[in-house]
């Protein structure tokens, strides 16, 4: 009889927590919340022109691959743009390199993440013409000629 009595106080107990942290965990994740698919994207301020001049003039190519005229092949930047327009936790997304280019990769790929860090402020995107937070994708091409 104690030991069910026990266990009944000690399972009413768990639910009782379980059912608490549950909630705060809803609400976080309402919170949290970043859309993938808007009615109005965001936008470089200036617009793709200023983008792609932006990233032109910031984004450094590490010079072993220049010299090795070294395709880099598909590279994206992700990232957030928050609701008042801000950068957040970019990534880069690249094709595996090779072992004697690995190095130039890497810096070259840390130069990408500083400049998205270092951009202004996006005009953000838009649902129900409300500005909200979304994952963006920014294709990096890089020509060697």
């Amino acid at each position: 009889m104690k030991r069910s009595l026990l266990s009944c106080l000690f399972l009413c107990t768990g639910l009782f927590l379980w059912s608490g942290c549950n909630t705060k965990l809803v609400a976080q994740i309402t919170k949290g919340k970043v859309y993938t698919i808007v009615e109005q994207e965001p936008e470089f301020p200036g617009g793709t022109i200023a983008l792609s001049r932006y990233l032109a003039e910031n984004i450094r190519v590490p010079g072993a691959l220049v010299r090795k005229n070294y395709n880099a092949g598909p590279i994206a930047a992700k990232f957030i743009i928050d609701e008042l327009g801000f950068v957040h936790d970019p990534r880069i997304v690249a094709q595996p390199t090779e072992g004697k280019m690995r190095k130039g990769m890497n810096t070259f790929m840390a130069n990408i993440i500083v400049a998205v860090e270092k951009m202004p402020r996006w005009t953000p995107g838009r649902v129900a013409g409300k500005p909200v937070p979304v994952f963006y994708t920014l294709p990096v091409e890089v020509n060697m000629q």
